[in-house]
C-alpha cells in the first residue's frame, strides 16, 4: 500500500477531526441563535431523511361536531375535512473550508497543525451560525434562501403566498398582524397585549411554546416602560446565555438581525424548522483547486427549512418606535 502524502495526511486529519466534532457543532448551531435555541429546546426541530420536498401537513379549523348530550341524544357524525398539505423545497447552506498548501507546509509540527485545523474549521462553523441568525429574520427572497420571519409572519398578510398557498386566497392561512397605535413609552405594554390575546384566541388551549421576539431597540423599550416592575426572566433562556425578561408568562429575548420595529409572537408548535441530520453540517471530500499547485477545498452543507402549518396562531406588532 501507497504511503499517503502529506497533503492526504492533512485531509484525513481536518476530515477526523470534523467527524468528531460534527455532533457538538450541530448542538451550537442552535444554541447561537435565540430563536433555533427555543424551536430545539420545545421539540421543533424535525428531521426528514431524503425527501424530494418537505411535506407539510396543515392544520386549520375545529371539529365542529362537538355537543352536550342527555338521555338519547344524537352527536353528529359528519366529517368535514380540515388537513391539507404543503409542500416546500430544501434550502442548502454551504461554507468552503480552503487550505492552501504553503499553510500546509509552514504548520508541519504536530501543534501547529492541530491550531491550524482548528483554526480552519472554527471559522467556518461560525460562518454558518451567523448566516442561520440572519436568514430566520430575513424574507425568503435571496437567492436560495429559506423562509424567514419576515415573510411568514408577514407585516401585509393579506398578500404574497408561503408554501404555495396564496394568503390573498385563504384567510385562514393569514398571520395575524398589528400596526402600533402610538409612542412605545405610552402605546407598547397595552398594544403587546392586544396582539397576545389575538393569538391566544386562535390557539386556545395550546399557549404553552409561545416566544415574543424582537431587536435591541425595542426590547430596550419595553424595559423601559418596566423598569420599576419586577422583572422575571425565562431560566432555560437565561441559562443558555439569552438576554430575556417574561411578559404574561412568555419570554421576550431581542436578536441581533431582527428587523426594526417589528415585535414577532411566535407559537412554536407551529413553527417548524425541518433539517436533513444526513446533510446538516456534512463536511465533503477535499477537492484539488485547479491550477493551484496543492491547495484543496471542502465544504460544510446544511439542508433545512423554516415551515409553518398554521400561521393563523403567529403575529407580528409592526411599526413600533420610541
Amino acid at each position: 500500500m501507497a504511503t499517503p502524502t502529506w497533503s492526504q495526511t492533512v485531509d484525513s486529519l481536518f476530515t477526523s477531526t470534523w467527524s468528531h466534532r460534527k455532533e457538538k457543532a450541530v448542538e451550537q448551531a442552535f444554541k447561537k441563535t435565540p430563536l433555533a435555541f427555543w424551536l430545539k429546546e420545545k421539540g421543533h426541530v424535525d428531521s426528514v431523511s431524503g425527501a424530494t420536498r418537505i411535506e407539510i401537513p396543515l392544520d386549520y379549523g375545529t371539529n365542529e361536531t362537538v355537543r352536550w348530550i342527555g338521555k338519547g341524544s344524537n352527536v353528529p357524525i359528519s366529517d368535514t375535512e380540515h388537513l391539507t398539505m404543503a409542500y416546500e423545497d430544501w434550502k442548502y447552506v454551504s461554507v468552503s473550508v480552503v487550505r492552501y498548501g504553503t499553510d500546509d507546509q509552514k504548520n508541519r509540527g504536530k501543534a501547529q497543525l492541530i491550531s491550524l485545523v482548528d483554526t480552519k474549521l472554527n471559522r467556518a462553523e461560525r460562518a454558518i451560525w451567523e448566516e442561520f441568525e440572519r436568514v430566520f429574520f430575513a424574507d425568503g427572497t435571496g437567492p436560495n434562501e429559506p423562509n424567514g420571519l419576515q415573510n411568514i409572519i408577514s407585516t401585509s398578510p393579506t398578500t404574497g403566498t408561503v408554501h404555495g398557498l396564496n394568503r390573498a386566497t385563504y384567510s385562514w392561512w393569514r398571520n395575524q398582524q398589528k400596526t402600533a397605535t402610538g409612542a412605545a413609552s405610552v402605546y407598547l405594554v397595552s398594544d403587546m397585549r392586544t396582539q397576545l390575546n389575538d393569538i391566544i384566541e386562535y390557539s386556545r388551549s395550546e399557549i404553552e411554546d409561545i416566544i415574543l421576539v424582537t431587536n435591541q431597540t425595542v426590547y430596550e423599550l419595553y424595559e423601559d416602560e418596566t423598569l420599576e416592575s419586577k422583572q422575571i426572566v425565562n431560566k432555560t433562556l437565561g441559562d443558555a446565555g439569552f438576554q430575556n425578561v417574561v411578559y404574561k408568562g412568555r419570554p421576550l429575548i431581542w436578536s441581533p438581525s431582527a428587523p426594526s420595529g417589528n415585535m414577532y409572537f411566535v407559537n412554536a408548535k407551529y413553527l417548524k424548522l425541518m433539517v436533513d441530520n444526513e446533510w446538516f453540517m456534512d463536511m465533503t471530500e477535499w477537492k484539488v483547486i485547479p491550477d493551484q499547485p496543492h491547495d484543496r477545498v471542502a465544504q460544510i452543507t446544511c439542508a433545512m427549512n423554516l415551515v409553518t402549518s398554521r400561521p393563523i396562531v403567529l403575529g407580528v406588532l409592526s411599526g413600533i418606535a420610541a
